[in-house]
């Protein structure tokens, strides 16, 4: 479509065309634009379709689309009522569905027990056949060569014939213990038969401390959901939305809608009566609203940089939880803070959700206000990283013995998670003499595999991450926890 001309006379004789622009905020004019959600697109094609390869279509399309939602029941307003109007929507309490995947796996693990158990008896029964036969066919072969003995029979080349051998000298290149046998030899730098042998010199280079430290891994086998916790969700490829929450008897709202992949962050933290937990960056307020839901800390301190944003969380409590200023704040059992999570040191808590300000990868797909991906915002962009883990840092710090630091984010960027966990934890080693197991918590999700999409370890190293799927549009959430023994 051309733009309107028109005619400007110049001079008695002469006429020419003069083109006028249309507006900024023209269609045409918008739609060639580059805006903050096309260059973070861009960005994530280039990216993330190098780390997660063929999945990268799928994520990409979840992501594009409309997000999920669950619904966490609000404890402090008509819970009762709220339960069972969700009910009636075909809403699904998700600690029933964790239930009943935990006895699925039960069922599973007897199953390849009984199964491991058949062919490991079917296979030592062929065993003890076939050596039945060996050992037949040994004496028969036996009893046919016995002859007079004659001179040669007394050689020295019969003699080694019949010779018993030290074997315990034999390497196996099959049976990986025989090689337990080298420690009674000189060192070797190569062994016949096994060229590609690494000489154990070369193994200690891989645990040069100037470049390596020791990382503990430890596995979990449960996801604790707290009795008093309730979250509905629908069932997978159920698109159907959760209505807007309503104000009860209390007058606070009863139920507060998120992304579902937001709760597992907290499952992980797994909050124990009398706890003193920090919401590091707690902005806007879910997470803490969550962990209140379980009745379990005594102290819950909710923290941010921003106080915009402090603001937030305070609009979300005082909707939430009634007589908020009185029963809440006064007692000491909320505690609002303002304040750089990199420099908070007062106090120690037994439980720290770092839930850092990353790319929000989602968000950065659909608004361009605010986005992360603005030209005014590249260098805040390109900063995160490293903010990231500062903010890790800190919270390993503050954390005292025994207690438990989950991080998390919501972007799928490896750099900004398992990176930002990975140099928190070597700047930990370099610095300091505390010690952290890093909880490998894959055993314990197979609970959510109804409701989630877990990434598989090839993909990460330390923590779990929520992919985003058409049928279940939740995430995504990374979520690493990390423990202090030490």
């Amino acid at each position: 479509m051309f733009s309107y001309s028109v005619f400007k006379r110049v001079s008695q004789k002469t006429k020419q065309f003069v083109r006028y622009k249309h507006r900024p905020d023209h269609w045409s004019i918008l739609r060639k634009k580059i805006h903050p959600i096309d260059k973070a697109l861009n960005h994530m094609d280039d990216f993330y379709k190098q780390v997660f390869n063929e999945k990268w279509l799928r994520i990409r399309k979840a992501m594009l689309g409309k997000q999920k939602y669950v619904a966490v029941i609000n404890n402090f307003g008509d819970d009762t009522e709220a339960m069972q109007s969700l009910e009636l929507t075909g809403a699904l309490n998700m600690r029933t569905l964790f239930s009943l995947e935990q006895g699925y796996i039960k069922e599973e693990k007897l199953k390849n027990m009984n199964n491991k158990a058949m062919d490991k008896i079917l296979r030592l029964d062929e065993e003890l056949e076939q050596k039945i036969q060996n050992k037949i066919e040994k004496e028969a072969n036996e009893s046919a060569a016995q002859e007079k003995p004659t001179a040669s029979d007394f050689s020295l080349a019969s003699s080694l014939e019949k010779a018993k051998f030290d074997t315990r000298r034999l390497i196996d290149i099959k049976d990986p213990l025989s090689t337990e046998a080298l420690h009674e030899f000189l060192p070797a730098t190569e062994i016949k038969g096994r060229e590609d042998f690494i000489p154990e010199s070369n193994h200690y280079k891989m645990y040069d401390p100037e470049t390596h430290f020791s990382v503990k891994m430890e596995k979990e086998y449960d996801l604790p959901f707290p009795d008093h916790l309730n979250i509905y969700c629908y069932e997978r490829d159920n698109k159907s939305d959760f209505d807007s929450p309503k104000r009860g008897c209390t007058d606070v709202f009863n139920y507060y809608l998120m992304d579902g992949g937001s709760i597992l962050p907290i499952l992980a933290l797994d909050l124990r009566p009398g706890n003193r937990f920090l919401d590091m960056c707690s902005a806007p307020g879910g997470k803490s609203l969550l962990a209140l839901q379980t009745f379990f800390p005594d102290v819950v301190v909710s923290n941010d940089s921003s106080l915009s944003r402090l603001n937030r969380v305070r609009s979300v409590y005082s909707q939430f939880l009634y007589d908020f200023q009185e029963k809440w704040v006064k007692t000491g059992k909320i505690r609002l803070t303002n304040r750089d999570g990199r420099i908070i040191s007062e106090e120690e808590y037994d439980r720290i959700l770092v839930d850092v300000p990353c790319t929000t990868d989602r968000h950065s797909l659909h608004e361009n206000e605010n986005n992360i991906f603005k030209p005014s915002r590249i260098k805040e962009r390109l900063n995160l990283p490293e903010l990231q883990k500062e903010l890790l840092v800190n919270a390993l710090k503050l954390v005292e013995r025994g207690g438990i630091v989950v991080y998390s984010t919501c972007s799928l960027s490896p750099i900004q998670n398992d990176g930002v966990v990975h140099v928190a934890l070597k700047q930990i080693w370099e610095e300091t003499n505390m010690e952290f197991v890093v909880k490998d918590l894959s055993p314990a999700l197979l609970q959510t595999r109804s409701v989630f999409e877990i990434a598989g370890k090839g993909l990460l190293r330390y923590g779990h991450l929520v992919l985003p799927k058409p049928s279940q549009n939740y995430g995504p959430t990374y979520f690493c926890k990390l423990q202090k023994i030490k």
